[in-house]
């Protein structure tokens, strides 16, 4: 299974590389007219970009259930502030390691 961290990057690069494209297409079209609204530059464009949008909320709408999954089990009010816990944190194992030993410093 894919790391939360890999599929956020994942997510967000698809995104951007969709909206890039749309944007592309939609400039190119209909802003500067170098091209027609149905020309393939502009189809093959929109269409693919599209299809990256799609997807990369796909893979947000999955990290996103994972967090929900994760914190359906607590309820609001004995969750403390304190508690730490190393499944939900950005940083890996040497990351982790490296923090605590800064913090003993």
């Amino acid at each position: 299974m894919l790391s939360r961290q890999f599929l956020a990057m994942l997510s967000t690069t698809t995104l951007v590389a969709g909206a890039l494209l749309v944007g592309d297409a939609l400039h190119g079209s209909i802003v500067t007219q170098q091209y027609g609204v149905t020309s393939p530059g502009a189809v093959l464009r929109f269409f693919p970009g599209l299809a990256l949008i799609g997807v990369g909320y796909r893979l947000k709408a999955h990290n996103d259930a994972f967090v929900e999954e994760y914190f359906s089990g607590r309820d609001e009010s004995g969750g403390s502030e304190a508690e730490f816990d190393e499944r939900m944190s950005p940083l890996d194992d040497e990351g982790l390691d490296n923090l605590q030993r800064r913090d003993e410093e």
